[in-house]
């Protein structure tokens, strides 16, 4: 048994690297590919984003119910299968209507993903080191991010495109890979009576639901989800163009704006990989209390950083306040993580995970719009504060789980 987590645990490490590369391939370019051969309207880059959210929120429900009534191992593979196909057609394609095609076939494999990779690892080496593995896995994939910048950056001063192709060919080769070595031990399949019922299935909806309504705990937590993709989806479709159209680059060695967008994503990346490696060391992520407090404070500066972002009229103000906003994102990300798996039970597990991931991408559907609304109608810096703005809301409610929590220990105490 000892064996078999620790396997599992080194599978889940070289999945979330593997994917984390894959994604640093992407991303390092496509927004600079979309605002130079697709569209450069804030609107229409905020709509792309949309188009993705709407479409995890149609299926992340039906998609959890997958990985817990069949297999999560399965779904998984499924995911970045799908994904890849979405990564192909959106590099070869630079139309902007297939383009909004290949983001429905990415949100259905981002659905395929999202919640059950977490519960798997979670079922198959126990919660008692679910918390490491999280932690461990951000800092894997952020080594992984960071080599995959120069990769993708060099790759795009050949042709835009060329990353992304790669990016869903990869996708592609990872589902293969993990068809011949992710174990699945720890989950309990349904009998195949209860596989074949669509009972089955609503029944466990139904459990989750219910175990959501109980516990206030779990419905912060999904409200929390939504605010953050509101203001996640206006400030990562916005930053490039903003940069491109508001701010000078300096002229050092003539050096075009996608090795510079890849020089600041490694610097974040670096920050975010020093910043939880503190974390790690230094808070005891293992309280939901120390978890709560840190959440509250990772997000208040976060949205600092993002208003003065959107302020911001020099380059290197801009970058600084960019990397650090990053920074914040992705140490929050492990320890939201292990707050949500210590707060809902083993069966349910994949589709409460994905009822948070809908959360966040309804979030990302309603304020991602009004977002790219604004910015197309009065400016990009006014977007892009707002965005800041949206996350006070949420350092409020966590400063009122912090009190609430506190007031319970004191009448324990008495």
């Amino acid at each position: 048994m000892k064996r078999h987590r620790q396997n599992a645990f080194t599978i889940y490490l070289i999945m979330t690297g593997a994917e984390w590369l894959i994604f640093s391939l992407y991303i390092t370019v496509v927004y600079v590919y979309l605002a130079t051969y697709v569209t450069n309207d804030p609107f229409q880059l905020v709509f792309i984003t949309t188009v993705f959210t709407a479409t995890t929120l149609i299926f992340e429900i039906p998609t959890g119910l997958v990985a817990d009534v069949y297999s999560r191992r399965l779904s998984v593979i499924i995911g970045f299968a799908v994904m890849g196909i979405g990564g192909i057609i959106q590099g070869i394609f630079q139309v902007y209507v297939v383009f909004l095609f290949t983001e429905v076939v990415w949100g259905i494999g981002f659905t395929f993903i999202s919640g059950a990779r977490d519960a798997w690892i979670a079922e198959e080496i126990g919660e008692k080191r679910v918390a490491d593995a999280y932690m461990r896995g951000s800092q894997v994939g952020q080594i992984a991010f960071l080599i995959g910048i120069p990769i993708s950056t060099a790759l795009g001063t050949i042709a835009l495109n060329i990353p992304i192709i790669l990016a869903g060919i990869l996708f592609l080769l990872l589902a293969v890979f993990l068809i011949l070595v992710m174990p699945e031990q720890g989950f309990q399949r349904s009998s195949q009576e209860e596989r074949e019922s669509w009972g089955t299935m609503f029944s466990t909806f139904k459990e989750s639901a219910r175990l959501v309504r109980g516990r206030t705990v779990l419905t912060a937590i999904l409200i929390i989800s939504a605010v953050w993709g509101l203001s996640s989806s206006g400030f990562d479709n916005l930053w490039t163009v903003f940069m491109l159209e508001n701010l000078t680059f300096p002229a050092w060695r003539s050096l075009e704006p996608v090795i510079w967008f890849g020089l600041i994503n490694a610097v974040a990346t670096i920050l975010g990989l020093l910043g939880t490696e503190v974390v790690r060391r230094k808070v005891d992520i293992n309280s939901q209390t120390v978890n709560v407090r840190t959440l509250m404070f990772l997000t208040f500066v976060t949205a600092i950083c993002m208003v003065i972002f959107g302020l911001a009229g020099n380059f290197w103000l801009a970058v600084t306040v960019y990397c650090l906003s990053m920074t914040f994102r992705t140490i929050c990300d492990p320890i939201f993580r292990t707050w949500i798996n210590q707060n809902i039970e083993s069966k349910v597990r994949a589709t409460v995970m994905s009822m948070d991931s809908q959360a966040f991408s309804l979030g990302q559907m309603i304020g991602g719009s009004a977002i790219g609304a604004i910015g197309s109608a009065i400016s990009l810096p006014v977007a892009l504060v707002t965005t800041g703005l949206a996350r006070i809301p949420v350092t409020i409610l966590l400063a009122r789980l912090v009190l609430q929590g506190k007031r319970k220990r004191e009448e324990a105490s008495e």
